[in-house]
């Protein structure tokens, strides 16, 4: 039976190391995009971006011409139209030039929500039909860049703490009956087994 427990134990300790880089996100730069001869090079203005402080698009565009020369592409904010969406809610976004930072181009957003933004760009740049989306660095909490927290920023941490270790120690605890029952129900199959045996001794 301790043969069989601990494998138990290493199939649930090699599914947790399998996992563990799936929960982890490393973070991200830029995006680059490629629709025709141009680059799209996309992301936040400030990263990283938090909620409910002013952030902006951050995108730049590349022409990469076929004899290997590049240039940054201006004049072109009104051919493009910027979707901004996080859920299920978007907005439409005119783009603007950046000052100083030819073939760079933004809009004003104050991100409110945590979480994962998407940008749809559409429209044309040249003869070149544009329509790419691009997912954007997660949104963070202020939560995670505040100092010094407030009394009810801490008390929330203590309480989220709290509920996930009583979650842990639930989830030890289902492992741990899940495990008895199986032993209880192989016992009593050998019980039954070893009774029916003795019956039919002489």
């Amino acid at each position: 039976m301790q043969g069989s427990v601990r494998v138990l134990v290493f199939a649930i300790a090699i599914g947790l190391v399998a996992a563990f880089p799936l929960a982890v996100r490393p973070a991200s730069a830029h995006q680059h995009v490629t629709v025709g001869e141009y680059e799209l090079i996309v992301g936040w203005r400030d990263e990283p971006a938090v909620a409910g402080y002013l952030n902006g698009l951050d995108l730049g565009i590349e022409h990469r011409f076929p004899n290997g020369t590049t240039a940054w592409v201006v004049g072109v904010a009104g051919n493009l139209t910027a979707v901004l969406s996080t859920g299920p809610k978007n907005v439409s976004k005119a783009l603007e030039p950046q000052f100083g930072r030819d073939g760079w181009y933004t809009f004003d957003v104050i991100p409110t929500r945590v979480g994962t933004y998407h940008l749809r760009l559409l429209g044309t740049l040249g003869s070149t039909a544009v329509d790419a989306t691009v997912n954007l660095d997660d949104v963070s909490p202020a939560s995670d860049l505040a100092f010094p927290t407030s009394d009810s920023q801490s008390q929330l941490d203590a309480a989220n703490a709290a509920i996930a270790g009583l979650q842990s120690q639930l989830t030890l605890a289902l492992t741990v009956a899940s495990l008895s029952i199986v032993v209880a129900a192989i016992g009593l199959a050998m019980g039954w087994r070893m009774s029916r045996a003795s019956r039919k001794g002489p």
